[in-house]
């Protein structure tokens, strides 16, 4: 592997991003499924040759920080040894595949969202005439009824639809209705048309390379479909898109099945070496022995006992996990922040941790980014503070790009700011 640092959104294996702290790194889990060995493998060797950070991304990877160019090598020869590396490094980058946490252990599920994700994941590495596509594209597939993916959004999703899926496209207002056996070969259709057509797409040497959303906005979704060769006797139908929903952590009862999941929250979506360490020890335990990689700054132990719920909670609170509906840190996603994100402009986690201190938390989700590109949270949030040279402006209802309500205000003044619509945190923990 010969990995060069690359500066960009979408990091992975074979091409680091640089950052404030060294060098970063994205682990990719096949259908967003790491086994506990897998997981201590990851723990250990982000502590080995980074600085021992492991955050939890949107799109069910994991990122490791504070690599040096020889930490990336050795690195990647102990995710390879683990099976967590594709052929190429072209495959590498563009294998993003995010799936619904419980795959085919949803008992009302009606299509197994984990194999379909690992075939198109498979379809992907395999593929040279797909490796051309841009590093920051993504499918989503989403079967489940426990633990929906609902308001997360790809290039290409599918869905469950009657008794087969529904594929539809960034941006587009229309779905295509399928049975799911033909999804796989559909969603590489669309690959290959999108392709054809940013290929005839002109872009300046600096514009980013287009996304589906570009071809839908350019073309209309029915074309889309129509230059795949999928119309045929399967018209397009409307779809609604839904509101970002994050499930709240705790033990959460499954319908169908004597046992039930708990969802696990990583503070401000950053763990420690030692805190996927943990997980893996409480999967081993208290699951089926897998750790399911969220979009919500979260993992999912499936297969988990009422009799052993209450236990798993105390053991993973000692750890400093989010167990609990009412945790502040439940309701704040923040960035990475200064020193460890060049482009951030103020140390979010401290600012984060001194909005927790005051003994306020948000009745909503409060988004805190270190720049207006909102890597953390690209969907609109309740609250969102951006920060500019060390203060923050207020965007009510809104992603960090858009107009704030307020600006350069400091952590202080943040709380004065929005008080009337905090509550104090001793009144959240009687509930």
């Amino acid at each position: 592997m010969n990995a060069m640092a690359t500066k960009g959104w979408c990091p992975s294996l074979t091409t680091p991003m640089e950052a404030g702290d060294g060098l970063l790194v994205r682990v990719k889990p096949r259908a967003t499924t790491l086994t506990a060995e897998q997981a201590e493998t990851v723990a250990a060797a982000s502590g080995r040759y980074g600085n021992g950070i492991v955050e939890l991304t949107n799109r069910g990877h994991l990122q490791v920080r504070g690599l040096s160019q020889v930490g990336v090598e050795g690195f990647y020869r102990s995710m390879a040894g683990i099976g967590l590396v594709a052929g190429s490094p072209r495959a590498e980058a563009i294998r993003n595949v995010l799936a619904d946490p419980l795959g085919p252990d949803d008992p009302h599920a009606r299509f197994d969202s984990h194999r379909l994700a690992r075939h198109l994941s498979a379809a992907l590495e395999n593929d040279p005439g797909l490796h051309d596509l841009p590093d920051k594209f993504g499918l989503l597939v989403d079967a489940g009824v426990a633990l929906p993916l609902a308001g997360c959004t790809a290039d290409i999703v599918i869905r469950s639809d009657g008794n087969g899926a529904a594929i539809s496209l960034d941006s587009g207002d229309q779905a295509l209705a399928l049975p799911v056996g033909d999804v796989e070969d559909a969603v590489c259709r669309l690959l290959s048309a999108f392709l054809s057509w940013a290929r005839e797409s002109p872009t300046g040497d600096a514009s980013p390379a287009p996304r589906m959303k570009a071809m839908v906005a350019a073309c209309g979704a029915e074309a889309v479909f129509d230059a795949a060769g999928l119309r045929g006797e399967n018209p397009p139908v409307w779809t609604a898109n839904e509101p970002l929903k994050r499930p709240p952590p705790g033990f959460t009862p499954v319908p169908g099945s004597i046992d039930g999941c708990f969802l696990i929250g990583a503070p401000f979506g950053g763990l420690e070496a030692k805190g996927l360490a943990d997980l893996a020890d409480l999967a081993r335990t208290f699951s089926d022995g897998t750790i399911r990689i969220t979009p919500w700054k979260a993992v999912v132990l499936w297969g988990v006992s009422p009799s052993d719920a209450l236990c798993l909670r105390d053991r993973a609170s000692e750890a400093g996990l989010i167990v609990d509906r009412d945790d502040p840190r439940a309701r704040i996603v923040a960035c990475a922040g200064r020193p460890r994100c060049a482009s951030a402009e103020a140390d979010i986690r401290a600012d984060a941790g001194f909005l927790i201190s005051t003994r306020w938390v948000p009745q909503g989700l409060l988004h805190i980014s270190g720049c207006a590109k909102g890597c953390a949270h690209p969907s609109p949030a309740p609250f969102t503070l951006v920060a500019r040279a060390g203060r923050y402006d207020l965007v009510r209802e809104g992603k960090a790009g858009d107009a704030p309500e307020r600006t350069e205000l400091t952590p202080q003044e943040v709380v004065r700011a929005i008080a009337p619509t905090l509550e104090p945190a001793d009144s959240v923990s009687k509930r």
